[in-house]
């Protein structure tokens, strides 16, 4: 016997078959798990996982996250500049 495998859906009631669409109010959104044997070569494909990305494309993801959260916006600045910027915010507040 194979791996047992769970997957979950949400999908609109309409998607359902009649008898089971009839039992709730149309449109609704519901939650379909769908549980059995799972078949070797799917386990093996979830198992790769998505195919690698290539070292330029993930320099290039990296640096877009950098860019997005000012990581390395700092880079270059001196222990006194730092120390200047802290102490007039600091300032501010007094």
């Amino acid at each position: 016997m194979g791996e047992i495998g769970r997957i979950t859906k949400t999908v609109s009631v309409d998607e359902l078959p009649e008898d089971i669409r009839s039992k709730f109010v149309s449109g609704t959104p519901v939650s379909v798990t769908f549980e059995g044997e799972m078949n070797p070569s799917a386990t093996r494909h979830e198992a790769e996982g998505a195919p690698p990305f290539s070292p330029e494309e993930i320099e290039r993801r990296k640096e877009a996250i950098r860019k997005l959260w000012g990581v390395g916006a700092d880079l270059g600045t001196t222990t006194e500049e730092a120390v200047a910027r802290i102490r007039a915010l600091r300032d501010e507040w007094d």
